[in-house]
């Protein structure tokens, strides 16, 4: 049989220090190579993602805050229904005005998306409110609370939300207005005083999004209850009447009528607008037309599209808040947004603007 033992000679030998090294330097070029691919890797990641960086701009929002009031207290008895609101009727027709009539007719400007607004403030960086003065309560009770900027001699004032919820985007621009100016204080020209009263009519806003949601909570138009060419019952054609609504038992009979009333009597207001919609133009107060009110609307005219003279509907308007500072010596405008749902930015900025520069002839 043979020998199964093993020579000397034909065992194995151990490795040598050159072979060990050998391994060691194997191992650690594979290490090396795996840390570079790990790199181009990252690398590639990168240069893919930067492009998108550099080229997104920060996502800006229009201000959809509409204050404190966020649900419907109880206590308002009338019933919403589902009519969808369409362009009606709040303002006071010129009487001189050859323009067709079509009830129906809307701008035909292209509505700014609101999310695209470049010169509003971010959703990140929210400005410094001013604090409010509140001048009344609602019927309600939620405060009617007024922002002022500037400290000029020439006091002017924006009123929105007369029409609570069926109107929510003049309150929405209102909020968006005060917001621009917190971030923006050097806009207000230094001979001028400017007040925004964002919502006059919160128990519409809170009530209701659609029709139910113009009126306050005793069921009054706040726009129909001026002492101006007031009447408890007007003829309805023409008129928007999609939700019962009344002017009121008396000429100034609700709070916030009373309220804004008297604000407007202890300052020395020489303009005034109204936001309403939709979609009926700009509207000059008084009754015949005030001139100065006049004067006002064609400088909004030059740098907006909205209807001018404005649309006629064949409505009679009575008890309006613009023909009531008319009387006051202030020179007012309704200004309807070319939609319930948009607050018209950019239009918005240039007519601030020329609301603010503008001087009574």
């Amino acid at each position: 049989m043979p020998d199964k033992s093993l020579k000397q000679s034909d065992q194995p030998l151990p490795p040598t220090d050159s072979v060990q090294s050998g391994i060691n330097g194997a191992v650690a070029g594979l290490l090396g190579f795996n840390l570079l691919l790990l790199a181009v890797i990252t690398l590639l990641i990168l240069f893919t993602a930067i492009p998108t960086l550099a080229t997104d701009p920060p996502t800006t929002a229009v201000p959809a805050n509409l204050s404190h009031i966020e649900t419907a207290p109880p206590g308002i008895t009338r019933l919403a229904n589902s009519v969808t609101p369409s362009p009606q009727p709040s303002g006071t027709p010129l009487p001189t005005s050859t323009v067709t009539v079509v009830a129906t007719r809307i701008s035909t400007r292209t509505p700014t998306p609101t999310a695209s607004a470049t010169s509003m403030t971010t959703a990140t960086t929210e400005p410094i409110l001013p604090e409010p003065s509140v001048i009344g309560r609602s019927v309600l009770g939620y405060p009617l609370e007024i922002y002022q900027f500037g400290s000029g001699p020439t006091q002017r004032l924006i009123v929105a939300g007369i029409h609570g919820g069926y109107e929510a985007n003049t309150t929405q621009l209102a909020w968006a207005l005060i917001k621009h100016l917190s971030q923006y204080p050097e806009l207000i020209p230094g001979e001028v005083t400017l007040y925004i009263l964002p919502v006059l009519n919160p128990d519409g806003l809170t009530f209701s999004k659609d029709a139910d949601g113009r009126a306050n909570a005793n069921g009054v138009d706040l726009n129909r209850n001026w002492d101006a060419d007031w009447q408890a019952d007007w003829p309805l054609d023409g008129c928007w009447q999609l939700s019962p609504v009344t002017a009121g038992n008396y000429p100034g009979s609700e709070p916030e009528t009373q309220a804004l009333m008297a604000f407007i009597q202890s300052h020395e207001l020489d303009a005034l607008i109204s936001y309403h919609s939709a979609a009926l133009g700009i509207f000059p107060g008084g009754k015949p037309v005030d001139p100065a009110a006049l004067h006002l609307a064609g400088q909004v005219a030059k740098v907006s599209n909205y209807p001018y003279p404005p649309l006629d509907t064949g409505c009679t308007y009575t008890g309006q808040l613009i023909d009531w500072a008319a009387r006051q010596g202030i020179a007012a405008l309704d200004i309807e947004l070319s939609t319930h749902d948009t607050i018209d930015w950019q239009i918005s900025l240039d007519i601030l603007d020329a609301f603010l520069t503008w001087q009574s002839p």
